[in-house]
């Protein structure tokens, strides 16, 4: 079931990391542990009825006390007194919502700050694919900077939210390819995305694309034996820890370096 989503404005959620709420005036005070829980999962789903026994699964994922529906009513009601203070004891919240089954965050999806940085992954690379390179630029490192930390960490083992963290985590590895892309392909400083690269190639060292444009950037400055020893390192690290080959795209890199072809910046996607 979908809601009327209309809170007040100026109210936003941020999950990337621990789950925090900002108004006009500032940040809300969200409680203790399990009650940031609660909001955790419900942001989960903004705008849907999240019902009470998932909210109790996500709190309490080892198994629930005996007073498990009273504290989620007391939270519930804790953090709807935070997000609408002015709201009269009988009032209709806008914000957090009881339904005939359940509860939900009315809210537009584009307040949740995780949805913000995929709309603006998603702008980057229209930018990106049409050769606007500094506003590319632009978009994509605003798009990281939401970033504060692991989402959803406030709600464990929860295998619903570990595996949103897992799919927006790899989403923000996809981002910092695509800015290193952009960077490269607007010929910015190389140096400095040579050393970007190398770090995070050591943090995923069988991310091809890492791997890939670290290649091109050494190319760019000359440094194609660093390039050769790059590819060398992901063969074995791919060969070790999955048992496979690299792929095409790096493949094919790997051969225009050894054979002496232009290697750069010009074999960046366009």
């Amino acid at each position: 079931m979908n809601a009327v989503m209309n809170p007040p404005p100026g109210i936003s959620f941020n999950i990337l990391g621990p789950v925090a709420v900002s108004s006009t005036i500032g940040p809300l005070s969200l409680g203790p542990a399990r009650q940031r829980a609660v909001l955790s999962a419900l942001l989960l789903a903004p705008g849907q009825v999240v019902g009470a026994e998932r909210l109790v699964e996500a709190i309490w994922p080892t198994g629930p006390p005996r007073n498990a529906v009273a504290s989620l009513h007391s939270y519930v009601s804790h953090l709807r007194r935070q997000l609408e203070p002015d709201c009269p004891p009988w009032g209709r919240n806008r914000i957090l919502r009881r339904e005939s089954q359940g509860y939900l965050i009315a809210v537009e999806a584009d307040r949740v700050d995780a949805r913000r940085f995929e709309l603006l992954l998603c702008e980057g690379r229209q930018l990106l694919r049409e050769g606007n390179y500094p506003e590319a630029s632009r978009v994509l490192k605003a798009s990281l900077e939401l970033w504060r930390g692991s989402p959803y960490a406030e709600l464990g083992d929860y295998e619903p939210a570990m595996c949103e963290a897992a799919r927006l985590e790899e989403l923000r590895l996809a981002t910092l390819e695509v800015l290193w892309e952009t960077e490269l392909a607007w010929g910015q400083d190389y140096i400095t995305a040579i050393a970007e690269l190398a770090a995070l190639s050591t943090r995923f060292p069988t991310r091809e694309r890492l791997g890939w444009l670290q290649m091109v950037a050494l190319c760019e400055v000359d440094r194609q034996a660093e390039a050769v020893a790059v590819y060398n390192r992901i063969r074995r690290a791919l060969a070790q820890e999955l048992g496979v080959d690299p792929g095409r795209e790096l493949r094919s890199l790997f051969v225009r370096i050894l054979r002496g072809e232009p290697a750069g910046r010009h074999c960046l996607r366009r």
